[in-house]
């Protein structure tokens, strides 16, 4: 009895074949895969890049502004005030970022980085001169003198590059790191003032 020996590269294209040949799908009907939902940041462009028609607003549209801060001395509020200078249409989703800048602190350093709140974003459009505004929520020292801020570097949802405005004064109770700090930054929101 003769064996019939087939180089192996034979048996590996062959075998590849056969699988390729078992997949279940056919070229008309491909395979569908669930995917999940996009982001709130994703499906804003996600409604741009299919023809929505309105860009992102981006820090060289924008001029930043320090708003009013209001509140009572347990826990303050101050608006960074966002106003759209291009004559066309552009809209904010998220919270973008605020870094709060000022002396060293021998325990954390020269910023503080605020956290995000727990609020859903929603997006805002603006129009030509329109306004959003981001809202800031601190908390003064509850003992001794606490941190002052000279300034603030603050970044428009979606960018990378930062504004700086002035900082209207009074101490900040640091709490870098804390899981549930009573210093953060809200969502942008329409208008200038929330």
């Amino acid at each position: 009895m003769s064996i019939l020996r087939l180089p192996l590269v034979a048996v590996a294209v062959a075998g590849a074949a056969l699988l390729a040949g078992c997949g279940g799908g056919s070229a008309t009907t491909p395979t569908q895969t669930p995917t999940a939902a996009p982001t709130t940041s994703a499906a804003a462009a996600t409604t741009h890049a299919s023809g929505g028609g309105v860009a992102k607003c981006v820090l060289a549209d924008l001029k930043a502004t320090l708003g009013a801060t209001t509140g009572e001395a347990g826990q303050r509020h101050t608006a960074v005030v966002w106003t759209n200078t291009p004559s066309k249409e552009c809209t904010m989703t998220g919270f973008g970022g605020v870094d709060l800048k000022g002396p060293n602190d021998p325990t954390f350093g020269p910023t503080y980085s605020l956290p995000r709140s727990a609020k859903t974003p929603s997006t805002v459009k603006l129009a030509p001169g329109a306004t959003a505004h981001t809202t800031i929520t601190w908390l003064p020292p509850q003992d001794g003198a606490g941190w002052t801020p000279t300034e603030m570097a603050v970044t428009p949802p979606d960018e990378t590059r930062s504004a700086m405005v002035g900082w209207p004064g009074g101490a900040v109770q640091r709490q870098d790191g804390a899981t549930r700090p009573g210093t953060f930054i809200d969502p942008v929101a329409a208008g200038s003032q929330g």
